[in-house]
């Protein structure tokens, strides 16, 4: 039977997870059951002891390769599945988050595929669940200059060689991820926005509850990315969301 897509790049989702047995399943369900076959999935633990483990081992064989050790934060597992990567293209989906539906891949697949320029980033929207249950699409931003993240980086496919030549910046706890596209952004990569959404973002992740410490990583980065006039209006702005919050009480 013939290929749906045109051409066939190997895409590796790498998944960090670290004591969340309770949403890990869903997250690996989500990858496992995708119509784009052509995927490596890589599943970086950070040494959890609730059980994880067990679950992991549950689907190991649907696994391309999967660790659990001690690691220092996120960005330091996300660089540890960056280094382990061979597909093409590579993209993060962790534990709490899911695609939107099982066909997220071959479309990225086929839109890459379809593009005459030579993308180095791709990126589309995320869907946000409400208390109420139902999901609300966020549109994501057209990349340029400015103090926050254009888009969610669960819904961005890179370059894999692009990632492994800068990796994240474990310095930043919060919004290395915000490092690495400004850096893509000043080096003149390829951005394509594909506009449909490519996850359901999980709300509880640690740059949402722990908002302020978020900030003030965005803080840091502007001031060792930034130049010029810009760069002391993005830090104006973002001390006064940290201002505001206060002021109306706002913690998370």
């Amino acid at each position: 039977m013939a290929s749906p897509f045109p051409a066939t790049p190997l895409i590796t989702v790498v998944t960090v997870a670290y004591n969340s047995i309770g949403t890990l399943e869903k997250t690996i369900q989500s990858v496992i059951t995708q119509d784009y076959s052509n995927t490596e999935y890589i599943l970086i633990d950070g040494g959890s002891t609730d059980g994880s483990i067990d679950m992991i081992k549950k689907y190991a064989s649907r696994l391309s390769a999967w660790i659990s050790e001690k690691d220092n934060g996120i960005y330091h597992a996300m660089n540890k599945g960056i280094q382990m990567a061979s597909g093409e293209w590579i993209c993060f989906l962790n534990s709490g988050d899911v695609f939107a539906d099982t066909s997220i891949l071959g479309k990225a697949v086929q839109a890459i595929t379809c593009l005459s320029d030579s993308p180095q980033v791709v990126y589309g929207n995320i869907l946000v669940r409400n208390p109420d249950g139902t999901l609300t699409e966020r549109i994501a931003k057209e990349p340029c200059n400015i103090h926050r993240m254009y888009f969610c980086h669960q819904s961005a496919f890179v370059k894999t060689s692009l990632m492994k030549n800068y990796l994240f910046d474990e310095r930043y706890k919060f919004s290395a991820d915000l490092k690495f596209f400004k850096q893509c952004y000043y080096n003149r990569q390829a951005f394509i926005h594909l506009n449909l959404p490519v996850v359901i973002y999980d709300t509880n992740g640690i740059s949402n509850t722990r908002r302020e410490d978020g900030l003030r990583d965005n803080i840091a980065v502007v001031k060792a990315t930034d130049r010029g006039l810009k760069k002391y209006l993005f830090l104006l702005r973002l001390y006064f969301v940290i201002y505001w919050r206060r002021l109306t009480g706002k913690k998370h």
